[in-house]
């Protein structure tokens, strides 16, 4: 009875900790992460006329750290009489064309343009990036387009008001 007592303490925590960290945030580098209840994530980057997603699942550990994995979504590309997999454009799976496909990759935005962090700090309520020296990002850092300005490069939670 203690065991199953102490299962049930656990899984509640657990739950508890993924409750308050899901919901959408943003920050001033023109990314935006949603994270749902199911363990699923979708990413977003724009940047003026460039921009990228990305879509997967998503863990939390030591009720501190987030973990991401992001999942493919993949084109059947027809070229004469060869099939190849490539990105998709958008969120469906499709067979396409290689006029189709052309068209996609000269644009300036799709599918891991500009990747998603695959490893995150969540702490009072905001979500830490890491540098690629493995800091935690808690400064304000120099703009993409503008450097003389300072921005955010941490996660904030959005709040989303429902009419």
């Amino acid at each position: 009875m203690k065991t199953l007592m102490l299962i049930f303490i656990l899984f509640s925590l657990f739950l508890n900790a993924q409750e308050k960290i899901v919901g959408i945030y943003q920050n001033e580098l023109g990314e935006c992460l949603v994270l749902n209840s199911d363990n699923t994530f979708e990413y977003t980057w724009k940047l003026d006329l460039s921009s990228s997603w990305n879509v997967g699942t998503w863990q939390i550990k030591e009720d501190k750290f987030i973990y991401l994995k992001i999942n493919e979504i993949k084109d059947t590309l027809i070229v004469k009489d060869e099939l190849k997999m490539v990105l998709s454009y958008d969120k469906i799976s499709n067979t396409i064309l290689h006029n189709e496909y052309i068209t996609n990759i000269v644009s300036s935005g799709g599918q891991s343009r500009k990747l998603p962090p695959n490893r995150l700090l969540f702490k009072d309520g905001i979500i830490y990036t890491y540098s690629k020296k493995d800091k935690i990002q808690n400064k304000k850092t120099k703009g993409l387009i503008d450097k003389s300005v300072l921005v955010k490069p941490w996660f904030e939670k959005k709040e989303v008001s429902i009419p």
